[in-house]
């Protein structure tokens, strides 16, 4: 790709997409006539800035220059390899996901679409400037306006009290993690020279205070990545938000976390302890598992792709684990895991961004995101539906889509970590690790058969099915690149398996070598896939062409089968339910509304729900603990000066008397 260079230098073309997010926050300051111009400047500006984002970091990325830093005394903005492929993905998605919110926010109109505009371009230009930053002040203040940004969005729709609770729990969580990365930071920062990102590289920090900084920047970044234990907020962040900023948020923001942690380890931390890597990789494994089995049990379309954003999140931080374990084997063979790790966060940030798209444009025909009111909509929403239909396969990582690439890689890495590692605690570790990935990979394929199939086939099982109508241009145009992506980085991921070995600082020849791979070889040969395909099609006709259809209504034991008489999404996934009964604890309740005979013409509400058993058991508790001290606390403001004035004798007193004990 160096002859797209020529342009310009890289730092300035990320800062005039800067400009351009700038040109789309001005439209905050519109007029209340001009809101429909302000939407259209607003995503029109988000679009050039993301494009110019990613064709940036494509230059840096292939053609291997690191421009030179732009700095303003101790502040910094940067940009190399690990970046990069972040920029990479944040662009790519900014682009799809603000043509589509040229469709789909106009739904918004005389209900703060200005505000919803405005900060659409804050979040995004946020976003590309923690990716940027080259010190720790700048990246967390970006950090924070990201954040910011972030719950102004989640709690767009705030006349809803669903809405700002689960907003309000998003902004807690989320402030809860920074206090955590600046911790990491300043312990850091304090062992360095500076704290530019070059001098925390350099650290001196030994022993505990390694420790201390590994916990508080993995506890950091794994609540923004939305891990076990820490995922609580997210399930019902995305639900809340507008559909492109869930798109956006689980695409790219959570991913933001993963480059955030990779920087500590990466550069602050290079000596890794042998438990932080099991800590990783645990933390991982069991986070896909749970992820996928709640989102097997949900019937709210958007904690669905919610819970499958916990998923595949664990399933990144799983392969960051096995090349952390990989690099302390020893040998070339820790780049596998890396590699795989970022190959499945560019794919799935396409994917999920197809995804939370298509449940945009499900909400959007039907007015509703309950799976059991739905059915038969491929009738009625016949684009939509195949490019939901593509987006579930990649989900479920079936061959021929970019999901499978990720995962396959990810497999791989595990067992080559079995095949190389020669203590016996590692080989149970990556046996664990296989048998709950390989729960998560089958719960993933029968989530999304769920997902589309109560969705789109049969008959519609309310009212709102029958009045669906399709999505406009823009976003059937959105859904339609993504749709692309997935099939084309699925059919040939080569560039995103390059891109990867780049942002690790490797070439990619010596990475395939490294891992016995060649990426030449990697996917399939489309000449080859062609004729395929051509000789199936030829023999699957040959084999039906005789053959005699007809047309009938399905034997019902003499009765017309109703659309009640399909399967739910409960019932759909009852059998794994019942199987996981003792990690799941559904709650049951059977209401008899009207028994005039013990075995005919009973009418009955059935109510099934799913707590989480995180909130439930750690959370709740928690909250309850806290309130309690909070409450015995506030007897102590008895709004008496006296009072007060004893309160801070009796601390002079305490630390008079400390200060004789230990002088």
């Amino acid at each position: 790709m160096k002859f797209l260079r020529g342009v310009g230098d890289e730092m300035e073309l990320f800062l005039l997409a800067v400009g351009c997010f700038g040109l789309g926050i001005l439209t905050l300051l519109f007029p209340h006539g001009l809101q429909r111009a302000a939407h259209w400047l607003a995503n029109s500006a988000c679009l050039a800035g993301s494009a110019l984002v990613a064709y940036a970091a494509a230059l840096l990325l292939f053609g291997g220059v690191n421009p030179a830093p732009l700095s303003w005394g101790p502040y910094s903005l940067t940009c190399d390899g690990w970046s990069a492929i972040f920029l990479l993905l944040t662009g790519i998605a900014g682009v799809i996901t603000s043509l589509y919110a040229l469709g789909y926010a106009r739904a918004y109109e005389g209900s703060r679409l200005r505000m919803l505009g405005g900060m659409w371009s804050l979040f995004l230009v946020s976003m590309v400037l923690v990716l940027l930053a080259g010190d720790a002040f700048s990246f967390l203040l970006f950090w924070e306006i990201m954040a910011v940004a972030s719950f102004m969005l989640v709690n767009h729709e705030s006349e809803k009290r669903s809405t700002w609770t689960a907003a309000y729990q998003y902004l807690v969580m989320t402030s809860v993690g920074t206090a955590a990365i600046m911790i990491a930071f300043l312990l850091t920062g304090v062992a360095s020279a500076s704290f530019s990102f070059a001098d925390m590289a350099k650290n001196t920090l030994t022993g505990v205070w390694q420790h201390a900084v590994f916990i508080c920047a993995f506890a950091g970044f794994a609540l923004k990545a939305g891990l076990v234990p820490l995922h609580v907020w997210l399930p019902k962040a995305h639900p809340a938000a507008p559909s492109h900023v869930s798109a956006l948020m689980s695409g790219v923001m959570l991913k933001i976390a993963l480059y955030g942690f990779g920087r500590f380890i990466f550069s602050f931390l290079p000596e890794w302890n042998y438990w932080w890597c099991v800590i990783v990789t645990l933390t991982g494994v069991v986070s896909a598992f749970l992820g996928v089995l709640y989102a097997q049990m949900e019937t709210d379309i958007k904690r669905v792709l919610a819970y499958s954003s916990v998923e595949n999140m664990g399933v990144i931080f799983a392969a960051v684990g096995c090349g952390m374990l990989l690099k302390e084997a020893g040998g070339d063979w820790y780049l596998l895991g890396f590699v795989a790790a970022l190959v499945h966060a560019f794919n799935h940030s396409i994917m999920k961004v197809l995804m939370f798209m298509s449940a945009g444009s499900i909400m959007h025909g039907t007015g509703s995101k309950n799976l059991e009111l739905f059915g038969g909509l491929a009738r009625k929403m016949p684009y939509t539906a195949a490019f939901a239909f593509v987006g579930s396969m990649a989900l479920a990582a079936i061959p021929l889509t970019n999901g499978f690439t990720g995962e396959w890689l990810v497999l791989q890495s595990f067992i080559t970590l079995a095949t190389n590692s020669v203590g016996q605690s590692t080989r149970l570790l990556t046996a664990l690790s296989f048998i709950l990935l390989g729960f998560t990979g089958a719960l993933a394929l029968g989530c999304f058969v769920r997902f589309f199939g109560i969705t789109f086939l049969g008959r519609a099982r309310s009212e709102c099915v029958e009045h669906a109508h399709e999505s406009d241009g823009f976003m059937l145009t959105a859904m339609g690149i993504a749709s692309v992506l997935v099939l084309a980085f699925g059919l040939y991921p080569v560039p995103v398996l390059q891109a990867a070995s780049f942002a690790l600082g490797v070439q990619p020849d010596f990475a395939a070598d490294a891992m016995g791979l060649s990426w030449a070889g990697v996917g399939y040969k489309p000449v080859l896939l062609l004729v395929l395909l051509a000789v199936l099609s030829l023999v699957l006709w040959l084999a039906v062409k005789d053959s005699f259809v007809r047309k009938d209504v399905t034997w019902n034991c003499g009765t017309y089968p109703t659309q009640r008489q399909q399967y739910s999404a409960t019932g759909f996934s009852k059998p794994v339910r019942r199987a996981f009964d003792y990690l799941l604890k559904p709650k049951r309740q059977v209401t008899y509304m009207r028994k005039d005979h013990a075995y005919f013409g009973r009418q009955l509400s059935y109510k099934l729900e799913i707590p989480d058993m995180i909130t439930e058991k750690l959370y709740l508790p928690f909250q309850k603990h806290f309130v309690g001290i909070s409450a015995f606390l506030r007897r102590l403001q008895q709004g008496s000066v006296r009072l007060y004035v004893a309160y801070v004798m009796a601390a002079m007193v305490l630390v008079l008397v400390w200060g004789a004990l230990y002088k």
